[in-house]
């Protein structure tokens, strides 16, 4: 959300595309890193419960979120989006 946000607010500034997904990853990217960090320590704190059950969920959502911050928002959006250009904000009428 932050970061498509931000992409969308400089596209409409400076109407280039490329621009815009650098601009919106470098103000969002404190961001977006932050808060998967807070998750994963979370998370990461199941382990510590006794029954077996929780440490598996724990485990498995704090690498999911650790792989969606680093590999989705970091890599895989902003590597579209400079790819499809301007295609990435057409809308149908």
């Amino acid at each position: 959300m932050f970061l498509l946000t931000q992409i969308q607010e400089h596209y409409k500034q400076d109407d280039d595309p490329h621009k815009a997904v650098v601009d919106g990853l470098a103000s969002t990217g404190r961001v977006i890193t932050s808060a998967a960090l807070i998750m994963v320590c979370v998370f990461s704190s199941f382990v510590l419960n006794g029954n077996a059950v929780v440490k598996e969920f724990g485990v498995g959502l704090a690498v999911a979120i650790a792989i969606d911050a680093t590999v989705v928002r970091c890599l895989a959006v902003p590597a579209v989006m400079t790819l499809l250009g301007r295609a990435a904000w057409w809308m149908p009428g």
